[in-house]
């Protein structure tokens, strides 16, 4: 039987396997944030952070970071096919943002409920911003076990030309990173 292991922080625990005794120090999590925008979540990333919470024990936070880049890449793209004029209005971009804020708020109440149906203490957060940035920050605000994270589906040439935010995210927090690639 294989055994994934993320952090340890507790007692040691002595293990039976057919081939005999093995002794592992194991430690129990606290803080899972399971880091969620648009671009970055799927259906498996979600459950796995709460089996993992639910597991562990451990709270788990819902981390939605309305990415300011979206709202533009949806304007622009809207005057690239001609259906705004040359300069979008700073009232197209708040009613984007508005409309995006709404969404993450739903779809955070949705996991949240599931959560809480499962006994899983969860609790939210949204930040806009930078992805990377914001999740840096709460990382060091939050000090969590464990981040998990949808890696989006991109070539390995586009991964190489524009590099991966979720290795930058691995190479600059303290705590693993579990990355589950998006479906």
């Amino acid at each position: 039987m294989l055994f994934e292991v993320w952090n340890f922080r507790l007692a040691p625990l002595d293990l039976i396997y057919p081939t005999g005794l093995v002794r592992v120090r194991v430690f129990k999590m606290k803080k899972i944030l399971l880091l969620i925008s648009f671009l970055r979540s799927s259906a498996k990333t979600i459950e796995d952070a709460m089996l993992l919470a639910k597991f562990e024990n451990a709270e788990l936070i819902l981390f939605f970071v309305l990415d300011m880049e979206y709202a533009v890449n949806i304007a622009n793209k809207l005057t690239s096919e001609g259906w705004i004029g040359a300069k979008p209005s700073e009232q197209l971009y708040l009613s984007l943002l508005k409309e995006y804020k709404m969404q993450a708020e739903a779809k955070i109440d949705r996991i949240q409920e599931t959560a809480q149906q499962l006994n899983i203490p969860v609790r939210s957060v949204i930040k806009s911003g930078s992805v990377l940035e914001e999740t840096l920050k709460i990382t060091e605000e939050e000090k969590p076990d464990l981040i998990v994270i949808t890696r989006r589906k991109r070539s390995n040439l586009s991964r190489f030309i524009f590099g991966s935010m979720v290795q930058a995210l691995k190479k600059q927090v303290s705590c693993p990173v579990k990355i589950i690639d998006a479906e």
